[in-house]
């Protein structure tokens, strides 16, 4: 019985650095860090924070310099008129968490951040939503534990996915299922129905309780994320000059001002026949 969680693409700032010099090796080898628990680590590191009139970009920049973690910015937050070039971020904070500074930072944009395994994804909170239960996962899972296999997709991807603790033995029901390249909350979903349960969205949280209980949750519950459409729309109007690079590398350009609609001619009605000559007698 094993399970397996195969990622797609590798991210090289989680990497674990080589050992200058060969260590004997254990008897029984060390399990090695998640690479979710050393983002965490990472965000609980308290020092300083302190920026004065800075663009957010510089400040994202800086804390991704500083903390070596990787920090995207959603390139979709331009159309909501969020100029990153603007210099607007003042804090002084002393012995702050780095959580809570990027925070301090981000809560004058009602902008939010999510653990993703590519990094610290920033944007609305719809919009980490979204990032976090729709990143691409693969899944082979034969004969384990559900409670376990939805722990260890929890655990790789940064997601919140809480298993209802009043299932008891219902949630040590052995599960067998493989899916390839598919979004998070899919591969959720498809596990709890084949463990005869249901999964429940509750803005970012994915909650796994009995098929009853998840009826009477789907009144106040949220649905299914939905995939964010390819965006290129520029919101500083379409003669201003584009943003170099975008966000997060992504170059958003101008969409072309729509023809302006042409009216068909009225057209005018036919003119009344003249009336007939009266005969002659």
């Amino acid at each position: 019985m094993r399970v397996t969680f195969r990622w797609l693409f590798a991210v090289a700032v989680f990497a674990a650095p080589t050992a200058a010099q060969a260590a004997p090796v254990p008897a029984v080898p060390a399990k090695a860090d998640n690479p979710m628990t050393a983002v965490r680590k990472a965000l609980d590191e308290v020092g300083d924070m302190t920026y004065q009139a800075r663009t957010l970009l510089d400040v994202v920049n800086d804390i991704k310099e500083k903390s070596k973690l990787p920090v995207i910015l959603d390139s979709g937050l331009a159309n909501f008129g969020l100029d990153i070039n603007q210099p607007t971020v003042t804090v002084n904070l002393k012995q702050v968490k780095l959580k809570d500074g990027l925070k301090a930072v981000l809560d004058p944009y009602n902008l939010k951040f999510g653990l993703t395994r590519e990094g610290l994804f920033i944007s609305n909170e719809e919009g980490v939503t979204a990032r976090q239960l729709r990143q691409r996962v693969s899944v082979d899972c034969d004969g384990n534990e559900f409670a376990t296999a939805i722990k260890q997709l929890a655990t790789d991807t940064g997601a919140n996915v809480v298993v209802d603790p009043r299932l008891a033995d219902k949630a040590k029901k052995a599960v067998a299922l493989k899916l390839e390249d598919v979004p998070l909350e899919t591969a959720i979903r498809l596990l709890a129905e084949v463990a005869d349960l249901r999964a429940v969205r509750m803005s970012n949280v994915l909650f796994i309780t009995t098929p009853e209980k998840a009826k009477v949750l789907r009144e106040d519950a949220d649905g299914p994320t939905a995939p964010t459409p390819a965006n290129q729309v520029f919101p500083f109007g379409p003669n201003g000059p584009p943003i170099p690079g975008g966000f997060g590398g992504a170059q958003i350009l101008p969409v072309a001002p729509a023809a302006p609609a042409v009216e068909a001619p009225a057209v005018q009605p036919a003119p009344a026949p003249a009336p007939a000559a009266p005969e002659k007698k």
